[in-house]
């Protein structure tokens, strides 16, 4: 009966995610292409050189205490609030102080992490997004311990529409002034809409959220904090790591480019092709897996203690991943030029695109994988993978980038050989805490053979279908598909 419980609980989650998701990544893509065509690829690489150091302060604030307090909550209802007071508290200091420091610091930010000094502004409009987002974590990771993910998605929904309207108002009219304000437009657009998303989250929670008893308050606070850190400071360590290998990335694939003979112009423009329309479409079909990442963590956390009965909480959704990824991917290598052209107006990004694509779906596998070892708990393992993913990462940049008939499709094979690499590493740890392999026929089978469908089904629609019909060959591929997977069995059950 438990078990049944939690695998309808993990379906309904993910489907709230998966909904939510679906707006959020439409509403995100559709704001990427109108900034695109804005700012263009160069104004797009300024935005995407402050990602990176955005996402790194982002962790250094957080601590790691939104999946510590998730799994919390997940493993220990009883101690949830009290959790909960001390993350709030903790994120409150952490976010604060990391704010005014980035703040004091953006100009020496912008000098020395990034690989083009017009980024300063930006750096500076984006800081106060860092203590906004500190003090939601607190909320998410509650929710998402109590698999309260409806409210979650609709943060998300509230966060991602604040974030679209402000940038689509703010962009065009600082853009006006020049380059770097229409850049810095759009972190102030990530500001509101963080801002936004945390009211949400804050007014939602302050109605059902019970308060603590007062009772042995002090020492219950310090027993908390204690058990929060110990997991969240090795998850912190981990995200530092990833978040600086990121941030090096974008600052040494324009650096190569310019080593490889670019100006600074043309080297951030490129970057742009690379960052802002190849990896915003290999994203786009990860709507589904982000959202399986973000359900998985409390089941497999409830299970955790039972190496035999997490198999099924492992296996679906790593089936689901493949299910979801493989024809995105498949359709990404086939349509890359008509894509960028069509979309973003950026056609020379296209080969970008497809060389990224074979490894997109190690990139989605090591995403789920990455939730699961977070139920887990092992957290330290997940440093050194990411870690060592990550330096190979740099190694194949630094290596290929500067070599002048590679150039940047260096750095799309150098990711690819990453994401491989991390999806090895994360499945030995899992099967290290399964004390066994994962029946991969079973798993990785059924899509597979879905997939040889597909393609014979689509080279069949491009020979007979007259005069272009490429919405006739994809749709004839999915039919194929979704047929293939009927076949099967119940390939798609979670």
């Amino acid at each position: 009966m438990k078990r049944k419980k939690l695998r309808h609980s993990l379906v309904y989650g993910t489907a709230l995610l998966f909904a939510s998701n679906v707006l959020v990544k439409g509403l995100g893509f559709y704001y990427r292409v109108a900034l695109v065509r804005l700012l263009g690829a160069e104004g797009i690489g300024l935005v995407e050189m402050v990602t990176p150091v955005y996402s790194f302060l982002l962790v250094l604030a957080g601590l790691g205490l939104q999946p510590a307090l998730a799994q919390s909550v997940a493993g220990d209802r009883s101690n949830s609030e009290t959790s909960f007071s001390v993350t709030r508290r903790l994120l409150l200091i952490s976010g604060l102080g990391v704010s005014l420091v980035a703040a004091a610091l953006a100009p020496k930010l912008a000098l020395y992490f990034a690989a083009d000094p017009r980024v300063e502004m930006s750096l500076l409009a984006i800081t106060p997004a860092v203590f906004i987002v500190s003090l939601a974590s607190a909320w998410r990771g509650w929710f998402q311990g109590r698999r309260d993910l409806g409210v979650l998605g609709m943060s998300q929904n509230t966060e991602q529409v604040a974030r679209v309207a402000l940038g689509l108002y703010l962009v065009p009219r600082l853009l006006g002034l020049g380059l770097e304000q229409g850049a810095a437009g759009v972190s102030l657009a990530t500001v509101g809409g963080e801002l936004a998303g945390f009211l949400y989250l804050a007014l939602t929670g302050s109605i059902r959220r019970r308060k603590p008893v007062s009772a042995g308050r002090e020492r219950r606070h310090m027993q908390a904090a204690r058990r929060l850190l110990s997991y969240g400071l090795p998850m912190t360590g981990g995200r530092l790591v990833n978040s600086a290998l990121l941030m090096l990335q974008a600052y040494l694939i324009p650096f190569c480019l310019q080593t490889a003979g670019c100006s600074v112009s043309a080297a951030t423009e490129i970057y742009g092709r690379f960052s802002g329309v190849a990896l915003t479409l290999l994203h786009l079909p990860g709507v589904f897996a982000s959202a399986l990442a973000t359900a998985v963590m409390p089941a497999v956390a409830e299970n955790a203690g039972a190496p035999e009965a997490l198999q099924p909480y492992i296996q679906r959704p790593l089936q689901a991943t493949i299910i979801c990824t493989l024809p995105g991917m498949t359709l990404l290598f086939l349509y890359a030029e008509p894509l960028c052209a069509l979309l973003f107006h950026n056609a020379p990004a296209a080969p970008i695109l497809r060389a990224l694509a074979p490894g997109g779906i190690f990139f989605y596998l090591q995403m789920t994988l990455a939730g699961i070892i977070q139920g887990l708990g092992d957290v330290r393992r997940l440093l050194i993978n990411n870690t060592v993913s990550g330096c190979l990462l740099l190694v194949g940049v630094v290596l290929l980038v500067p070599l002048p008939d590679v150039g940047i499709y260096g750095a799309a094979l150098a990711s690819d050989l990453a994401w491989l690499c991390g999806t090895l590493l994360h499945l030995a740890t899992v099967r290290r805490h399964l004390r066994q392999g994962l029946p991969w026929l079973k798993i990785a089978g059924p899509p597979l053979l879905a997939l040889a469908a597909a393609f014979a089904a689509w080279l069949i629609c491009e020979k007979t279908a007259a005069g272009g019909g490429a919405w006739f060959s994809i749709a004839g591929a999915a039919v194929a598909y979704l047929l293939t997977l009927f076949s099967c069995g119940r390939s798609f059950s979670l």
